[in-house]
């Protein structure tokens, strides 16, 4: 593809009219912000996510703002694998006619980790060019966590973005995110959206129906990231084992891997199924549980539970394991809690210690409590969760709390102010 068709803008002055109209996303305004300062700026995240839309209205909100159409280059490395090089040297001379370190510019470069040795081709662009800006954005975090933070150490910020939260699914199908005060007024229309959101992490999932959700993260999320990006990327052979721990975790959201065990029912060595385990999570697919441990809580390497990335992904019918799929997802979270029989299915770590406990029924039992009173006591918490379907109360142990929360106000009230964002 000639560089005129990436970007139209250098004829028309604006993006397309499509893609002006659609919801931004909650990461545009951090983007947004960091346009004026010098550093390269990165969106990762999975497929389909939206970071090629957000590209683009970061592009109309440059053209809205008076920057010359010509000074903004947009380049896909998803469509068209050309040279770094080369595609400067085309704009310098079609384009600008003239040198780029003599402009003030902004390159977006999209699925740039397909550009080989990505890292010390953009480290020398920006160290020759101080006056542009770069954005860049990726699917595969391997490359864009890993070998670039050295590459680009004091260079570069990265920016994850997500699937959907639900908070984000309700602002983007034009409804109103209810504060504490109006919940209650809304809680029916609110149920009805959650069951809706539960198959829509992706923004262009918003207005299909159930079996054209379901068939737009397998065909165009799913099967994409396995039998093209993940090859692609990591120069992965054996897909078929790929796919089928993409499956069983999809199938089995929160399980507890087992490499040996995977290792001797799938009939590959046990290094074959970490990497593949470790590709699906670097490719965003999945996202791995830490199992704590000690006082200070240190990770344990061993007894690590996989789930989904987002519920949409879980291709389950069990009410239960979606619903701690769709905690999970919510917080962000990277930790759980078991010790013997003992466990608390989410350990968020921030200012304090707090666990989260998930149970798929309408009131709770003091069975249900056990596991929370005792990593109340053993890490000395003060407070606790106990998210269900239907209950909500205050239960006070000497000078320790368990608030139980129904699902939906828990989601949409509490969440947000214990989730932990994830630092990249």
């Amino acid at each position: 593809m000639d560089i005129y068709e990436f970007n139209p803008w250098w004829e028309t002055g604006s993006i397309s009219r499509e893609i002006a109209s659609f919801r931004r996303r909650t990461i545009f305004k951090d983007i947004k912000d960091s346009l004026g300062k010098r550093r390269i700026d990165v969106i990762v995240g999975l497929r389909r996510v939206g970071k090629t839309v957000l590209m683009h209205q970061l592009i109309g909100y440059l053209l809205e703002n008076g920057v010359e159409p010509r000074r903004i280059l947009y380049f896909s490395f998803d469509l068209e694998r050309k040279d770094l090089k080369g595609i400067i040297s085309e704009y310098e001379e079609k384009v600008l006619k003239g040198r780029l370190r003599d402009e003030r510019a902004y390159l977006f470069l999209d699925e740039v980790h397909k550009l080989e040795d990505w890292e010390n081709k953009v480290k020398t662009l920006y160290d020759l060019y101080p006056e542009v800006k770069i954005v860049l954005s990726g699917s595969a975090s391997l490359n864009l966590l890993r070998s670039s933070r050295e590459s680009l150490a004091g260079r570069a910020k990265f920016h994850y973005m997500p699937p959907l939260s639900f908070r984000e699914f309700l602002r983007l199908s034009g409804e109103a995110v209810p504060g504490e005060q109006e919940f209650n007024i809304r809680e029916k229309r609110l149920r009805i959206l959650l069951n809706r959101f539960i198959l829509r992490g992706f923004p262009e999932t918003i207005s299909m129906s159930d079996q054209e959700a379901r068939e737009y993260v397998r065909e165009l999320v799913v099967e994409r990231v396995i039998y093209r990006d993940i090859p692609e990327t990591f120069g992965v052979e054996d897909r078929e084992i790929v796919r089928l721990l993409a499956e069983y975790v999809f199938e089995n959201p929160g399980v507890v891997i087992n490499v040996d065990s995977l290792s001797r029912d799938l009939g590959r060595h046990r290094r074959t199924i970490r990497n593949a385990l470790a590709y699906l999570e670097l490719s965003f697919l999945i996202v791995m549980v830490s199992n704590v441990r000690g006082s200070f809580l240190a990770e344990s390497r061993k007894n690590k539970k996989a789930y989904p990335i987002h519920p949409s992904l879980a291709f389950t019918r069990d009410e239960g394991r979606i619903l701690e799929t769709l905690v999970r997802s919510e917080l962000d979270a990277r930790h759980y809690w078991r010790k013997g029989a003992s466990e608390v299915d989410f350990v968020l770590k921030n200012s304090s210690v707090i666990p989260v406990e998930v149970k798929n029924k309408e009131r709770v039992d003091k069975s249900d409590l056990k596991g929370l009173i005792k990593f109340l006591k053993l890490f000395n918490s003060k407070l606790g969760y106990l998210v269900n379907m239907g209950e909500e109360r205050m239960i006070e142990l000497d000078d320790k709390k368990i608030a139980i929360v129904p699902t939906l106000k828990f989601i949409l009230v509490t969440a947000p102010s214990l989730s932990v964002k994830l630092s990249y």
